[in-house]
C-alpha cells in the first residue's frame, strides 16, 4: 500500500484531494479557484483554512461563492417544489368538486 505524505510538513499522512475532474467541476460552477494545495495533511489543510492569513482569505473567497450559488440553487428548488404542491393541491381541491 502506498501511503502520500503531506506535501508541506512532511510528517502526517495527506487527505485525499479532490480529483481533477471534480476540481474544474467546482471551480467552474462555483467560480472561484479551488484554495488548498494536493497532498496535505489534515491538520495542515485546518492551519491553511483558519491561521494563515492568506489561505484563509483564499478559502473564505472560495467558500462565500460556493455558498451563494448554492443557496440560488436552494431557492429554486424550494420554489419548484412548492408549485408542484399548489398544483397537487389544486387537483385535490378539483377533484372534490
Amino acid at each position: 500500500m502506498v501511503v502520500m505524505v503531506c506535501t508541506r510538513c512532511h510528517e502526517r499522512e495527506a487527505v485525499r484531494s479532490p480529483s481533477p475532474e471534480a476540481r474544474a467541476r467546482m471551480e467552474q460552477r462555483f467560480g472561484a479557484p479551488w484554495p488548498f494545495p494536493d497532498g496535505i495533511c489534515a491538520k495542515c489543510l485546518a492551519t491553511l483554512a483558519i491561521k494563515d492569513p492568506e489561505g484563509r482569505a483564499r478559502f473564505r473567497k472560495f467558500q462565500k461563492k460556493a455558498n451563494a450559488k448554492m443557496l440560488a440553487d436552494a431557492g429554486a428548488a424550494i420554489r419548484s417544489g412548492v408549485l408542484k404542491a399548489l398544483d397537487f393541491a389544486d387537483r385535490i381541491a378539483g377533484a372534490g368538486r
